[in-house]
């Protein structure tokens, strides 16, 4: 997928998205990507991701957050450019689709 294919352009737009497709980018995204990405994003953008993860794995990238807080700006920001791309690997999956400038998790068969 080039840069123009790319249909989300910054972080905040995850803020459009509904639970069901928070939880598809959680769960596809590695729990390392998550905490460092979770270190720079908006708290209430971070805080819906981080309710739609299960107890287990929301407690894991809270360590991971923790363990994690001294990382470069260069990483958090990469990490937060990761979960663009995977977000736009499951929208061009179909798992996630846009409607005006919303986006919803599409139920799986």
């Amino acid at each position: 997928m080039s840069d123009s294919d790319q249909v989300l352009e910054k972080i905040g737009q995850l803020s459009y998205f509904d639970n069901l497709a928070l939880y598809y980018l959680c769960i596809e995204t590695p729990p390392q990507t998550l905490a460092l990405a979770f270190l720079q994003m908006n708290e209430k953008i971070c805080g819906s991701m981080l309710g739609v993860l299960d107890v287990k794995r929301r407690k894991y990238v809270h360590e991971l957050m923790a363990m994690q807080k001294d990382a470069s700006l260069e990483d958090k920001e990469a990490a937060a450019n990761g979960l663009l791309l995977i977000a736009d690997g499951l929208i061009s999956r179909n798992l996630i689709v846009k409607k005006g400038q919303f986006f919803f998790g599409t139920k799986k068969d």
